[in-house]
C-alpha cells in the first residue's frame, strides 16, 4: 500500500510517496515472463524451475504460487546463464525490459492508465505490488525543480546465487520498468532529466542511453530516476475518473486475493515500509481490519512483535537515507516522522550502536 495524499498539499523537497514491491507471496508468471524475456525456450523454462525447487507443472501453470525466496532463486539460475554470454545483470535488464509497456501489466495497468495524475498512478502500483514483478522498495520526492525516484534492494541471499548480481539485475530491472511505464502514461512527452545506477558501467559495446532516452551514469551512489518537477502532476493520456475508480477497485481486489496467503508478519512489514513516517500500531492494526488485541497476538504467533518490525524497518530505512543521500541528519529525522535529531539519533544509537553521523562516516556506510 502506498501513501497517497493531494499533490497540491505537498509542499517541495518532500516525499510524495514510498512503498515495497518485494512482496512474499507470489506466483511463477513472473519468473516465466523473464525466461520468456531471455529468450529460453521451454526445456530451458523447466530446467530453470526445476534447479529453484520447483515443480515441472509450473512452467504451463502462470498461476502456480511461488515464495520471494523461490523467484530469487530461479532468477540466480537465469542469471548464470546470462552470464555465459558476457552480458552483466543490468545489461542484461536495461536491453530487455525496455520491450516491457504498460499493456504487460493487465488489469494494473489499465487503472494505470486512467489515473488522474502520473504521481496516482505511480500510488497504484506501490498500492498493488503483487499485481508486480518487482523487488524494490521506491521513494519518491519531489524538490522545486524535479521529482526523483530512488530504488533500493536489500542484498538477497538466493541459494547458490551470487547476491550482488542478482540485486544489480532486480534494482534495473525495477528502474527501467517504471521508466517505461510513465513514458507510456503520457506518449512520452516528458522523458527523464537523468538516470544512475551504482553499478558497473557495461563498456562501450553497451549504449544505455539509446535505450532508456536520456543520459544514464553508472557507479553512482544511488539507483534514481530524474524527471523535471512537472511530471508528478502531468496527466496520462487515457486518463478517466470512472474507468479509473472502476479498474482502482477490480486491481484491489485482484490484489487482496493475493495479499491474504501472506502471513500476518510479511503483510505489517510491508505497510510499515510502505508509510513514511510508518503507521502507528493503532494504524497498522485498522490497516490490516483486526483489533490491536489480535494483532498483537497473531505477531505473537508468528514469531515477532509490532516493535521487533517497527524497529527493522526504521533502521534499514535510516541507513539508506544515509547511506544514498546527503540529507541532514535532522531532515531525515523529520522524513522519518521523530520530532527531532535528538529523538532519531538516540533511536539510531539503540539500532546500531553508534550515531547516524558516526555511522555515515564509516567505509561502509
Amino acid at each position: 500500500m502506498a501513501q497517497r495524499s493531494d499533490p497540491a498539499t505537498r509542499p517541495p523537497g518532500r516525499l510524495l510517496a514510498s512503498g515495497s514491491l518485494a512482496t512474499r507471496r507470489r506466483t511463477v508468471a513472473g519468473i516465466l515472463g523473464q525466461c520468456g524475456l531471455a529468450g529460453l525456450d521451454e526445456t530451458e523454462v523447466r530446467g530453470v524451475l526445476r534447479l529453484a525447487g520447483l515443480p515441472a507443472r509450473a512452467a504451463t501453470d502462470p498461476d502456480f504460487p511461488v515464495s520471494l525466496d523461490r523467484e530469487l532463486t530461479a532468477l540466480s539460475v537465469l542469471l548464470r546463464r546470462v552470464a555465459e554470454s558476457q552480458r552483466t545483470g543490468a545489461e542484461f535488464a536495461i536491453s530487455v525490459f525496455s520491450a516491457i509497456g504498460i499493456n504487460h501489466y493487465g488489469i494494473l495497468g489499465l487503472a494505470m492508465q486512467h489515473a488522474p495524475t502520473v504521481l496516482a498512478a505511480l500510488e497504484v502500483m506501490l498500492s498493488y505490488p503483487e499485481l508486480c514483478w518487482g523487488h524494490s522498495r521506491i521513494v519518491v520526492t519531489g524538490s522545486a525543480d524535479a521529482v526523483t525516484l530512488a530504488f533500493e534492494m536489500d542484498a538477497p541471499a538466493p541459494d547458490g546465487g551470487d547476491a550482488e548480481v542478482l540485486r544489480e539485475y532486480c534494482v534495473t530491472t525495477d528502474l527501467v520498468s517504471v521508466e517505461h511505464l510513465i513514458g507510456d502514461l503520457i506518449d512520452r512527452a516528458i522523458p527523464p532529466v537523468a538516470i544512475t545506477l551504482p553499478f558497473a558501467d557495461p563498456g562501450a559495446h553497451f549504449r544505455a542511453e539509446d535505450r532508456l532516452g536520456c543520459p544514464v551514469a553508472f557507479g553512482a551512489p544511488a539507483a534514481e530516476i530524474r524527471y523535471p518537477r512537472e511530471i508528478a502532476e502531468a496527466v496520462p493520456v487515457h486518463a478517466g475518473d470512472l474507468p479509473f475508480r472502476r479498474y482502482d477497485k477490480v486491481a484491489r481486489t485482484f490484489s487482496s486475493l493475493l495479499a491474504e496467503e501472506e502471513d500476518i508478519a510479511e503483510q505489517s512489514s510491508r505497510l510499515l515500509w510502505a508509510y513514511t513516517p510508518a503507521p502507528t500500531r493503532e494504524e497498522l492494526a485498522d490497516m490490516l481490519g483486526v483489533s490491536t488485541r489480535t494483532l498483537a497476538r497473531r505477531l505473537k504467533t508468528a514469531g515477532t512483535s509490532y516493535a521487533t518490525l517497527l524497529r527493522h524497518v526504521q533502521s534499514e530505512r535510516a541507513k539508506n537515507y544515509l547511506r544514498h543521500s546527503s540529507a541532514p541528519v535532522a531532515e531525515i529525522a523529520e522524513r522519518m516522522g521523530y520530532s527531532d535529531s535528538a529523538a532519531f539519533t538516540r533511536a539510531f544509537q539503540a539500532w546500531t550502536g553508534t550515531t547516524p553521523a558516526r555511522w555515515r562516516a564509516r567505509p561502509e556506510g
